[in-house]
């Protein structure tokens, strides 16, 4: 990182920048936000921004791993997972989506262009990375349920990338239709837990 900056201070510019950048990015996108921006909502000079990120996309995406850790955290202690039925994981499914939809830094994701400049700008080991990590989440679950008969035996990976799909349907709300969006989401949902969990209601 940059010199003259102490251990503490570099501490204290990180969890700046991260909280700092979080309400930028939430009010005005990563688009509209620039590098000058985050500098001078923390107070240092906009070329150290590159001792600590290497680009605005690098931050944002640090944020949003932390953001999607606190809400599944916070989905999954509501929800009972020794007893999923397909009533059940569709109400987990719908209450995650809820929870997406109230988040003002993650609905920043609904918004293509947004989303497509991510990934575009960020290395793909890191996406790569990230999608792992989404499995590692799932795939316990997921092999669990099917090991005690609860779920179908489809393969894990396919179950876990449904799930990631169906939360990037977001990113297309426009070509899905402003006014059957959330009916078509609530279909899909009934129509992946009834077909995960078929009989088990």
């Amino acid at each position: 990182m940059a010199k003259g900056f102490t251990e503490r201070e570099k501490i204290i510019i990180t969890n700046n920048l991260l909280e700092r950048g979080k309400e930028l990015f939430s009010v005005f996108g990563i688009k509209k936000t620039s590098i000058g921006d985050l500098t001078k909502a923390v107070g240092i000079a906009q070329g150290s921004f590159y001792s600590f990120f290497n680009s605005k996309e690098e931050l944002y995406f640090e944020i949003l791993e932390k953001e999607e850790k606190i809400l599944k955290e916070k989905i999954l202690k509501n929800f009972n997972i020794y007893e999923a039925d397909a009533s059940s994981f569709k109400d987990f499914l719908l209450s995650g989506l809820r929870e997406v939809e109230k988040n003002t830094f993650l609905k920043t994701l609904y918004n293509r262009d947004e989303f497509e400049l991510i990934v575009r700008k960020l290395p793909e080991e890191k996406i790569a990375k990230h999608i792992a990590t989404d499995g590692d989440d799932l795939l316990p679950l997921i092999q669990y349920w099917q090991q005690k008969g609860m779920m179908e035996k489809f393969n894990p990976d396919a179950i876990a990338g449904v799930i990631r799909a169906l939360f990037l349907l977001s990113t297309h709300k426009k070509e899905i239709g402003d006014g059957v969006y959330d009916e078509t989401l609530e279909l899909i949902i009934t129509l992946i837990a009834n077909g995960l969990f078929k009989g088990r209601e």
